[in-house]
């Protein structure tokens, strides 16, 4: 009888260890997973995803609210786009005319402006973007360097953003300044007949080279750069301090990627 006593009671002993083990494990597993309580967190894929996701919105909502206010381009020297450094000739003799230099500033400043409206698209292709992006393009934005997010958004969307912009922009370079010639036409004349003297005789012994006639791609390529200077800004700022932008999760991820 005391055996029985004794075998019942290790029987019911190991049995009471081993639930509490397992529940112990399973604890301890839920604590690793969120993190918590000294554990190491990993994010999962989705997680990387969701976080980078988030940051990428809340890009392309800083770099397009940014861009599109009113001046953004003009009044700021960095961004503000001038016409090409071929065009002096045209500003100079316009300059000469009554009214011309007035007319000249007008047409930088729709130039601009032009920019600023087109700013407004910029988070919709941006958030387009990301809706193909892979679990290896997440990883490696994560783990890269303080503007990798930016490096894959101008790889991926340099196009589309092309599409929104040029409209705008060439709305703004077909319109009349001066006679009524506009800067498109008034750059195009000036491109031929300097093209004309470049691609002569003469002008090859002279060393001179043809140009590009294109006013509508500088003005547009400008534009770009100060859309993906902007992004990358606002992408340091969220990893260097991701707690300000995004949410626990979010900073969680980005904290993880840091190795923090």
């Amino acid at each position: 009888m005391k055996n029985k006593l004794i075998l019942t009671f290790c029987l019911i002993f190991a049995f009471s260890f081993i639930v509490l083990t397992l529940s112990t494990c399973a604890t301890l597993d839920s604590i690793m997973s969120a993190g918590g309580a000294g554990g190491i967190f990993t994010p999962t894929n989705e997680q990387m995803i969701s976080s980078l996701k988030e940051a990428l919105k809340k890009g392309a909502e800083n770099a397009g609210g940014e861009l599109s206010l009113s001046g953004a381009f003009y009044n700021n020297v960095a961004r503000r786009i001038p016409l090409p450094p071929e065009a002096q000739i045209i500003v100079d003799n316009i300059s000469r005319i009554p009214g011309g230099q007035q007319q000249i500033d007008s047409l930088i400043l729709r130039i601009n402006t032009a920019a600023e409206n087109a700013a407004k698209k910029i988070a919709p292709i941006f958030g387009e973007a990301i809706t193909s992006m892979t679990i290896s393009d997440a990883v490696n934005i994560l783990k890269g360097s303080n503007t990798a997010a930016t490096e894959y958004l101008e790889r991926t969307t340099t196009v589309p953003l092309k599409n929104a912009f040029r409209p705008e922009l060439n709305a703004a370079l077909s319109e009349p300044i001066v006679a009524g010639i506009s800067a498109q036409q008034a750059w195009n004349t000036l491109v031929t007949n300097y093209n004309a003297v470049a691609n002569s005789t003469v002008g090859r012994i002279a060393g001179l080279k043809s140009v590009n006639a294109d006013i509508n791609e500088f003005v547009l390529d400008k534009a770009l750069t100060a859309v993906f200077s902007q992004m990358a800004e606002v992408e340091k700022n969220i990893r260097a301090d991701p707690i300000q932008y995004l949410s626990d999760l979010g900073t969680k991820v980005y904290n993880w990627a840091r190795g923090r």
